[in-house]
């Protein structure tokens, strides 16, 4: 289990657990949940404090606290000791060595600036 506080307007960014489904109760605040399934169809939920929310093992999924003044609180399960935890956008243009600028180009569509300016975004 942890706990989980999420800044006024902030985000636990889109990420996946190779090996745990994931509960998450929300205690304080109100947060907008979601994830991605394998059709690629995305699935979300505005959660208010009481509510809770179950992200299938290995889908990308995300809570964002859309409140801009006060933060929320909430508290996650994992349905294993070692869920494992992939943040999509470091994974992808953070990796050691790095991915190809041709395979992140061709993947999202993007031009080789593009590439460049988010791996500097991320600290790449």
């Amino acid at each position: 289990m942890a706990r989980v506080d999420i800044a006024a307007n902030g985000l636990v960014p889109p990420h996946s657990h190779p090996r745990a489904s994931e509960l998450t109760i929300l205690i304080k605040g109100s947060l907008l949940v979601g994830f991605v399934d394998t059709t690629n169809r995305l699935y979300t939920q505005r959660l208010r404090a009481g509510d809770c929310f179950v992200f299938p093992k290995g889908l990308i999924h995300f809570l964002y606290n859309t409140d801009i003044v006060d933060a929320a609180l909430a508290v996650s399960g994992l349905s294993s000791q070692n869920p494992g935890a992939q943040i999509s956008s470091m994974a992808t243009f953070t990796s050691k060595p790095s991915m190809p600028d041709e395979v992140l180009k061709k993947g999202f569509k993007v031009n080789g600036q593009d590439v460049m300016r988010i791996r500097r975004n991320l600290g790449g």
